[in-house]
């Protein structure tokens, strides 16, 4: 098939499938921030795999935009390596800055999860307007 098929006639909803990807990566990735920073903050063996590998995750995802000149990943990538990274600080021998670093992640996942909920509410406020 070829990409006009695929095209939205009505212009006004074509971007309707990006806002509900916004919506979705919002809402997941704050619930997702909320569970790392539960778990760095209460299992901290599991905390440190999880923020090492967050952390690593997301430079590699850096490393490989750069490589690629690709663009579309670039806000994901960086607070997969902002999230690993606190998550890591998070760790009882950071003393006041482990406090901290689960302070931001819960913030974090707390506006996340409000920006998930305002843009699904401004969603569905668009499509009533157009029904």
């Amino acid at each position: 098939m070829s990409d006009s098929e695929w095209k939205d006639a009505n212009p006004v909803t074509a971007d309707l499938p990006n806002k509900g990807r916004t919506v979705i990566v919002c809402l997941v990735g704050g619930l997702v921030l909320g569970a790392m920073a539960f778990i760095g903050a209460r299992i901290r063996p599991l905390g440190l795999a999880a923020g090492g590998f967050a952390f690593f995750t997301g430079i590699g995802m850096l490393m490989r935009m750069r490589t690629n000149k690709q663009k579309a990943n670039f806000k994901p990538a960086l607070v997969l390596t902002a999230a690993g990274f606190l998550l890591l600080l998070s760790n009882p021998r950071f003393g006041l800055a482990a406090g901290f670093a689960v302070y931001f992640l819960i913030v974090g996942a707390l506006g996340l999860v409000a920006t998930g909920l305002f843009k699904a509410i401004k969603l569905a406020w668009d499509l009533g307007k157009r029904s």
